[in-house]
């Protein structure tokens, strides 16, 4: 088996993990949030210090078929900070090529509630109540268009969100146009298809959502991921399966996702403000 570039592969790997997009630019500061999005959100219900440990297994395939490379990349994630505007993330990741172990440097990273990087100009607007069909069922959604613009990029999003049925967001189409020649470089459809499923989490069984994912990109290349989500879990995902294919639909990339441990703190209750009540007419003081 051969093994190439392990500091490229360290450093896509990392990448991958965050969820980095291409440009980092800060923008004007994104609306405070929907409310019931940050109570509900993978993260964000979970108290500050809640974290999980996953593995991730990958193979690169060659033409012929053939595993021509593995890299095993272990990161642990933690919940840093979490308010109104958004969230943050404390990612550690080592990865394992050709039997040696690298490790990168901890990265910081925060969200919105809505899938932007914090800073990122980001218009929301509601259409409307709609539905999500799972398994012959139909759950009642509000549908929001979430618009993202960078300086070289504008993603728009059409979500169907649901604050009764995990993992809430129950379908997610986002495409994204080149600012500049305004060509589509990439296009996604995450669709939930199954709900309250019994899956095993470590030691014991919790309930859980299945849920697919199908990216393309400009070049052609496109990615299918299907993934197991726990609302009991920090973050929420706890197993995938991935493969990525060229423009010609041969698979040239496969990985797959594995829980090793986690830990789920509580969110504290919201503070309650105290209001100071006097008496309209106090009486004198007696000697």
């Amino acid at each position: 088996m051969h093994f190439r570039f392990p500091r490229l592969l360290l450093f896509g790997a990392v990448t991958a993990v965050l969820g980095l997009q291409s440009v980092l630019v800060a923008q004007t500061p994104e609306p405070p949030m929907d409310r019931s999005i940050g109570d509900k959100h993978a993260w964000a219900h979970f108290g500050i210090g809640s974290w999980k440990l996953v593995r991730v297994y990958t193979e690169a395939i060659g033409a012929n078929g053939q595993v021509e490379s593995v890299s095993i990349t272990e990161t642990k994630t933690t919940l840093d900070k979490a308010d109104e505007q958004g969230y943050s993330l404390n990612v550690e990741v080592t990865v394992e090529v050709a039997g040696k172990r690298f490790q990168a440097e901890p990265k910081y990273v925060s969200y919105g509630y809505h899938g932007e990087l914090l800073g990122q100009t980001i218009e929301v607007k509601q259409l409307g109540p709609s539905h999500a069909e799972i398994c012959g069922h139909k759950y009642p959604t509000g549908s929001r268009q979430i618009v993202i613009i960078t300086d070289t990029t504008q993603s728009t999003s059409t979500v169907e969100y649901s604050d009764a049925v995990a993992p809430y967001y129950l379908k997610r189409t986002t495409e994204s146009i080149d600012n500049e020649t305004k060509a589509r470089n990439y296009h996604s459809v995450v669709e939930v298809l199954a709900v309250d499923m019994p899956e095993k989490v470590l030691t014991e069984v919790k309930s859980a959502a299945h849920v697919k994912t199908i990216e393309t990109f400009e070049n052609g290349t496109s990615k299918v991921t299907l993934e197991v989500h726990c609302e009991s879990v920090p973050g929420g995902v706890v197993s995938h399966t991935s493969k990525q294919l060229n423009s010609d639909g041969r698979i040239t990339q496969r990985s797959t996702l594995e829980l090793l441990d986690y830990r789920a703190i509580e969110k504290p209750p919201a503070k309650v403000p105290v209001i100071e009540r006097r008496r309209l007419f106090p009486g004198r003081r007696r000697n």
